[in-house]
Formats: C-alpha cells, sequence, structure tokens
C-alpha cells in the first residue's frame, strides 16, 4: 500500500513539475515544442475521387437473377428497361428451374437466338427512329463486321447484354444443353498450403 502511495506522489510532482515548465515557456522556446504547422505540398494536385452517379430508380426487382448475375445490375440495358418498369422475367419467363439450379444447368425459360431478338425487340419498340448518321456511327464504334441490314440485329447497336465468360452454353431455341465448361479443380498442392 505504501509503495502504491508513493508511486502516485511521485508521479504527481513529475507532473506539476512538467506543467509548471511550460508554463514558464514564452515567445521562441513555445515554438520549439509546438508541432510544427500542417503543410499540404504534394497534396494541392491530388484528384478526389468522383462522387457516385446516382442510379436511376428501377421499378422492378431483379434480385433473384443477380444472385448469378450481379454483372448485370449495372448493364445499361437492364437498367434502361427497369426504370420504365420492364424487369428480367418479362423476357426470360420465371425461370425458377433456372434460378433454383445450383448447378447452372437449366436454362432461362426463354432465350433468343440471333434470328429472334429483333421480333423480341418490336413487341415493344415500335419503330427504329435513329438517323442513317448516327446507325452507322455506332456501327464504327462496335466494330462490327456485318454489313448486309437484313443480318443486323437490334443488340449488334444497342447495348452487350452478354456475358463476358460462359461456362455454360445451352441451344437458344431448344434449351438443350451444348457445353458445360469444366471447373478447374485445385492442385493437390494448394490444398496443403
Amino acid at each position: 500500500m505504501m509503495k502504491r502511495v508513493e508511486w502516485l506522489l511521485l508521479s504527481a510532482v513529475v507532473a506539476a513539475v512538467t506543467l509548471g515548465c511550460l508554463a514558464c515557456l514564452t515567445g521562441d522556446d513555445v515554438r520549439a515544442v509546438a508541432a510544427p504547422p500542417l503543410s499540404l505540398e504534394g497534396y494541392l494536385d491530388e484528384k478526389l475521387p468522383e462522387a457516385p452517379k446516382d442510379q436511376p430508380k428501377m421499378k422492378v426487382d431483379n434480385q433473384a437473377c443477380y444472385v448469378c448475375h450481379d454483372n448485370y445490375k449495372e448493364e445499361k440495358l437492364v437498367v434502361r428497361h427497369g426504370v420504365e418498369e420492364v424487369g428480367c422475367i418479362d423476357c426470360h419467363g420465371k425461370s425458377f428451374d433456372h434460378r433454383d439450379d445450383e448447378d447452372n444447368l437449366t436454362p432461362p425459360e426463354v432465350m433468343y437466338p440471333r434470328d429472334e431478338i429483333n421480333e423480341c425487340c418490336s413487341d415493344c419498340h415500335d419503330e427504329h427512329d435513329a438517323s442513317p448518321a448516327k446507325v452507322i456511327a455506332q456501327w464504327k464504334k462496335r466494330g462490327l463486321t456485318e454489313t448486309a441490314p437484313e443480318k443486323l440485329v437490334c443488340t449488334d447497336c444497342h447495348f452487350q447484354h452478354r456475358l463476358k465468360r460462359r461456362t455454360v452454353t445451352w441451344d437458344k431455341k431448344t434449351g438443350k444443353l451444348l457445353k458445360v465448361e469444366q471447373k478447374l479443380a485445385p492442385k493437390e498442392n494448394d490444398l496443403m498450403k
């Protein structure tokens, strides 16, 4: 108990002496113990990140699809249609079997082969109102090689709506499974790490 009192008393004396010394400092002596001023040199040209752009308010719930197709959340085709209250199920059906298949072997209820894309789009979009100059500019921008107008489809110029990497391919007319990319098994050495 006595040692504790001695330590407390010693600590109080040291604190009092330190505060007393600091209180006596004036003028140049004060600058010696004060922190240097904040320098912004080297940071003046630093660019702040841009604020995220506000996403338009979607009027549909595509969350069940985004579980596997998260890449479509910000895709222009999905956003533009979602704002107009057109969701994934409006074009691809409810596709419950597809959504419930963790192995990803069941196709969506509705898929669009290339020769049916224009017909699908024309169900809602009555006419093509872009000027020829705009069509040609978009055609060049996309680097399209097809030049026969009758062979072009809406999605050649409008949006992408394709997975960058497909692990499963179906025949879009019949729904028949065509290809499944085998997942690479981890090497035995990787499992031991």
